[in-house]
């Protein structure tokens, strides 16, 4: 028996070694090409920190410093990588304008924080961030997802600060209950434990699951968007804004004041209009994703693919539009497909956006 207990110590005592060095190699990598890649964001001048407090924010300008607007452009949820995939769809509107992209607090190359991710905190930031930055109000927001709540909050609290509003399939905020949620459980042990692997270098092993950008997109360009994507999955903010979205999306519908400041919003996830159209969609998600949409695969049959076009339409008008109307001026546009929108179609989707900054200016 005690020669069966020693050697199972061992055996264990080997299994920890093997596992400490494992480790220890996935971290020396993890840093050697960490290291690499900040300097290849460097390189394609995407680093740019900001302090806003006792961390910083990370701000990164393109385009046209000296263009007819600021366009400020705002994530959705846990996007890193933001910066990078968008431009695709905002090189047509670099020309004439200055883009300028923010991470927030555990974004990407922004220092985390343990303050709670409220729309009002993270708002706040973003206005600190800017004015430290030295970019200069009026500003032209553009919110992705969760970035439209963010938009709509902003514009309602400080419009004199705000030229106009594009919402690229921004979150749907409504009174009558669709988001009257409890919030999620506060940044737990096991969150911590995951940013905690993330900061090994474990991440790196996950990349192969995440989304793969389509083939639109250079092997650099991919490069750069997996290394913003480790570095927020290291951080705890994020994970605190996730669990604090109920609140924020409240918190930014009880904010909205109807004004008269342009407002466009581009719907794709639910502006769907052709069988045509779903189906492409349905073809692009596979590729990129490789799955499914709702278990809904290109071949479903005409009657099933007509249900889904009738569901989103119905969520038109009973949430999009009164969230429109109530914020007051504002155009819709429907341009079906994916909720990431500006990786899916960024060529139309830029085009759509030019039109109307251009008839800003008419």
């Amino acid at each position: 028996m005690k020669k069966a207990i020693k050697m199972t110590g061992r055996i264990l005592l080997i299994l920890l070694i093997l596992l400490l060095l494992f480790t220890l190699v996935t971290f020396v990598i993890h840093r050697v090409k960490t290291k690499q890649e900040i300097e290849l964001l460097k390189e394609k001048g995407y680093v740019n920190p900001v302090p806003v407090g006792d961390y910083c924010l990370n701000v990164s300008k393109f385009g046209n410093e000296n263009g007819s607007h600021t366009i400020v452009s705002l994530s959705g949820i846990v996007s890193g990588e933001y910066s990078v995939t968008e431009r695709k769809m905002t090189a047509v509107l670099e020309r004439d304008n200055l883009v300028v992209f923010i991470d927030r607090a555990g974004y990407g190359l922004s220092d985390d924080t343990r303050q709670d991710m409220t729309a009002e905190h993270i708002v706040a930031d973003y206005r600190t961030a800017l004015q430290n930055a030295g970019i200069e109000a009026p500003y032209l927001l553009m919110g992705h997802s969760m970035g439209g709540a963010y938009a709509t909050y902003w514009e309602s609290k400080y419009p004199e600060e705000i030229k106009a509003v594009v919402f690229l399939d921004g979150a749907e905020l409504s009174g009558s209950g669709v988001y009257d949620l409890p919030n999620q459980d506060p940044v737990g042990l096991d969150e911590k434990v995951l940013a905690f692997l993330a900061k090994l270098g474990f991440g790196r092993y996950l990349l192969g699951w995440t989304y793969r950008l389509p083939d639109s997109y250079s092997e650099e360009e991919q490069r750069l968007t997996n290394a913003l994507q480790l570095m927020t999955w290291d951080s705890i903010a994020p994970e605190s804004e996730s669990s604090m979205t109920a609140e924020s999306l409240q918190e930014a519908f009880k904010s909205i004041v109807t004004n008269d400041i342009p407002k466009l919003y581009i719907c794709s996830s639910s502006g769907f209009q052709t069988k045509e159209e779903f189906r492409a969609f349905l073809d692009w998600n596979r590729q990129v994703f490789g799955d499914d949409y709702l278990g809904i695969d290109k071949n479903a049959d005409d009657e099933r693919i007509q249900e889904e076009l009738d569901r989103e339409a119905r969520r038109r008008e009973d949430i999009l539009y009164p969230y429109t109307e109530k914020m007051g001026n504002c155009e819709v546009v429907l341009l079906g497909g994916a909720h990431l929108i500006y990786v899916q179609k960024p060529e139309e989707c830029g085009e759509v956006i030019k039109s109307f900054i251009d008839g800003l200016d008419s």
